[in-house]
């Protein structure tokens, strides 16, 4: 792991539990993206399937509903059927209202990659001419690392030269939204915040680099919490190290 390249994934799973980013890693040896791009979302659990739909329906929002939108056109029956297509509408609506010019997101799933960090970035919003948004799409469980999350992509933009040679955009604002509520969240991003959060993150490689991967303390291995409590629970505590917590 000399040159250890983390997604945004494999932190946040880090910062959860040291084994379940071993276990994770795993299966992103040999992948570019991650094992999402290479296996049928059929093999996921329900949740992870429904997840995955609802990050295609987002994406495909604009191009299937934007004009209608635009337009003041009513919501296609497509539309008002999905409660997700139906929550997004009206959050969109009410977005178009205020941002007008710079409402048409003008990047979505896009992947960046650097040599230490990687990440897909579900949308990115053009905010006026020098400065872009980021946006998560979360269901309704909310997570514990979301500022983590934003910040470790608003790092990775500001590091790829390809999306700054391209767009020339500062990360001045990072968002979820919650798809299955209809919940939008917005936090400012410094240059300073990310800044600093470069130095956590290189605390954290750094932790990881010692190779204590253990399970996260206290841990209750429900099957339900953790998509790795199957495998976690077979291996023999004999051969985890001792967690340092």
């Amino acid at each position: 792991m000399s040159q250890l390249n983390l997604s945004k994934t494999e932190f946040i799973a880090y910062l959860d539990c040291p084994l379940k980013f071993y276990l994770l890693k795993q299966q992103n040896l040999y992948t570019k993206q991650g094992p999402r791009s290479n296996i049928l979302s059929k093999f996921y659990r329900i949740p992870t399937q429904r997840g995955i739909r609802a990050h295609t329906l987002l994406k495909e929002f604009y191009g299937n509903y934007g004009d209608d939108l635009q337009v003041g056109n009513p919501p296609p029956e497509q539309v008002l059927l999905d409660p997700v297509l139906r929550l997004f509408w009206d959050q969109e609506t009410h977005r178009y209202e205020v941002e007008g010019e710079y409402w048409y997101p003008f990047a979505l799933e896009y992947y960046l990659t650097t040599q230490t960090m990687r990440g897909i970035i579900d949308r990115i919003d053009q905010l006026d001419e020098h400065t872009c948004r980021l946006v998560e799409y979360k269901s309704s469980l909310k997570g514990s690392f979301l500022n983590e999350e934003l910040l470790f992509y608003a790092l990775l933009v500001s590091e790829n030269l390809e999306f700054q040679q391209q767009y020339k955009k500062t990360v001045t604002q990072g968002a979820v939204y919650y798809y299955d509520t209809g919940e939008w969240i917005t936090r400012e991003i410094t240059e300073e915040d990310i800044l600093e959060f470069k130095d956590y993150l290189q605390t954290i490689r750094e932790d990881i680099m010692t190779g204590n991967w253990t399970k996260r303390h206290q841990c209750k291995l429900q099957k339900h919490d953790c998509f790795f409590a199957t495998v976690c629970t077979k291996i023999p505590d004999a051969l985890l190290r001792e967690s340092s917590e």
